[in-house]
């Protein structure tokens, strides 16, 4: 015979804080989860099987590119990320001598790319090598809705600083960031990403 026990719930009471939408009403848990759940799935070369990747790069004559289009789950829904070339970084200034940061490359509308950041810039004299500076350099947070495409590590070298400019065409600055010459030239090293990383 069915009975109820004395510890029983209430089937009258209210469990809706117990569901997702009600449980996870912070802002930075939030974020997480589209951090892993907004993905890339694949692109449009050969048979878009998984391994493709956005291929981020230094751009031809400005700035960045996306070298292959990609196919991206935003919010459930699958969206084309077109190839691009010359993109510029969205927020544009000057990181110091000897520094270092990264910039998040994302789609925010699902179709185009887009280079936010940095999360932090890091002096590389606080640490024994470039490397652990580096490390301690992080990525800025996803914006909401978007989806990581890959991310770039930019090192100001020790003489000069690193400019994030609108795109000049100059030889110092062809690249989207002035960053000197010869022996003095800062570095840009790009890493893809399938999806936004728990800890870069």
């Amino acid at each position: 015979m069915a009975y109820r026990k004395f510890d029983d719930a209430d089937p009258k009471v209210d469990d809706s804080r117990a569901k997702v939408y009600g449980a996870f009403q912070n802002e930075a848990i939030r974020r997480a989860i589209q951090g892993v759940s907004n993905r890339v799935i694949g692109g449009t070369s050969g048979t878009q099987g998984p391994l493709v990747v956005a291929s981020c790069a230094i751009g031809g004559s400005a700035g960045f590119k996306v070298t292959n289009a990609v196919s991206v789950v935003r919010d459930g829904v699958v969206s084309a990320v077109a190839a691009q070339d010359n993109l510029l970084f969205s927020k544009l200034g000057t990181l110091g001598t000897d520094t270092v940061a990264k910039f998040l490359i994302c789609t925010t509308d699902g179709t185009s790319a887009t280079c936010i950041g940095p999360g932090n810039v890091v002096s590389k004299s606080d640490y024994a090598s470039a490397t652990l500076a580096a490390a301690a350099a992080k990525l800025p947070d996803l914006p909401d809705g978007a989806c990581a495409l890959g991310y770039v590590t930019l090192n100001a070298p020790a003489a000069t600083v690193l400019v994030l400019t609108d795109g000049a065409t100059t030889a110092a600055a062809k690249l989207g960031y002035a960053i000197g010459g010869g022996s003095t030239a800062g570095t840009a090293a790009y890493v893809d990403l399938k999806c936004m990383p728990l800890d870069k």
